[in-house]
């Protein structure tokens, strides 16, 4: 009986010193992205490797958003911080130095290595009747392309992740390797569905369709606000309302992120309809809870505005 007592207890202390000695579960990688659209495209390639937090609201514009106090706290440890860049989310970027006692070794911006397109080509142009002054600056929408997204956002974090848990570097290639055949798979699914539209020219919210529309073939004719959270005025709204008679234009796409009134108002004496592009979704919303089924949704809104 001593010698079988003797047996269980050292098989006991041999699972104690195993468990002792087991190292402990890597800790995931905390990541800030400014916008939701970056903040799911990490976690498609981060996995269960990342936490991530989403720092605009669903809902809130990207352009006039503020952020609370409170905010600073979810953002204090983050090892990774992702942003949009060219001049769209400088109020994350005060966040994220306000949050930190240390500046952040890795982040990543979305718009770097890309040839951005100019905000002069979302204002009114002469040569079509407005009188709208260009605005200077490069336009930041790139997440809206998905080809930009699989050739320059993915590779940028893919690396980063890499370079902050080198151990998982392989679980993050295999992962990015597979999101950037689902970014294929929509590239195809929208050019299929706006090559067969009949019309391709439209009225935007405000800019922030120019490399979808450039990427598929579309016309952004003009944005219903010229400058992001700025209301147009009455005389730019005749002008509006002149442009799209001329060139035929009856679809003009809204945002819920922004108010519709000076849509509505060109709508109504074109006898043309306002529907709903999403640039950003968000977790809890319907349908645009991920960066595929978002633009899926806005597929959906462009074939059905626009035969």
């Amino acid at each position: 009986m001593k010698s079988r007592g003797l047996v269980v207890g050292v098989a006991l202390l041999g699972i104690l010193m195993q468990t002792a000695s087991a190292p402990a579960a890597p800790q995931p990688i905390k990541v800030a992205a400014s916008i939701f659209p970056l903040a799911d495209i990490v976690r498609q390639i981060g996995g269960k490797r990342v936490t991530v937090t989403t720092l605009l609201p669903a809902g809130a514009s990207e352009h006039t958003f503020e952020p609370s106090a409170s905010q600073i706290r979810q953002v204090a440890d983050a090892s990774l911080y992702v942003r949009v860049g060219a001049g769209l989310d400088g109020w994350a970027d005060k966040l994220i130095a306000s949050a930190r006692q240390r500046p952040l070794t890795v982040t990543v911006t979305a718009t770097n290595g890309i040839r951005l397109l100019a905000v002069a080509e979302q204002q009114l142009h002469p040569e079509n009747g407005g009188d709208a002054d260009h605005h200077d600056g490069d336009d930041p929408h790139v997440w809206l392309d998905p080809i930009l997204v699989r050739d320059h956002l993915l590779p940028a974090v893919t690396d980063a992740l890499s370079q902050l848990s080198p151990a998982d570097a392989s679980y993050f290639k295999t992962n990015s390797k597979n999101y950037a055949l689902a970014l294929t798979r929509l590239d195809q699914e929208l050019r299929s569905s706006i090559d067969k539209l009949p019309r391709k020219g439209f009225i935007a919210m405000h800019g922030a369709w120019a490399y979808l529309a450039k990427r598929y073939g579309l016309t952004q004719v003009a944005a219903v606000e010229p400058f992001p959270g700025k209301e147009p005025s009455a005389r730019y709204l005749v002008q509006l309302v002149s442009i799209a008679r001329k060139q035929g234009v009856t679809t003009i796409f809204a945002e819920p992120q922004l108010p519709a009134k000076g849509a509505q108002v060109i709508a109504a004496e074109i006898g043309g309809r306002v529907l709903l592009l999403d640039p950003l979704g968000g977790e809890g919303v319907a349908g645009r809870d991920s960066y595929l089924g978002l633009m899926r949704h806005n597929l959906a809104t462009i074939t059905g505005g626009m035969r």
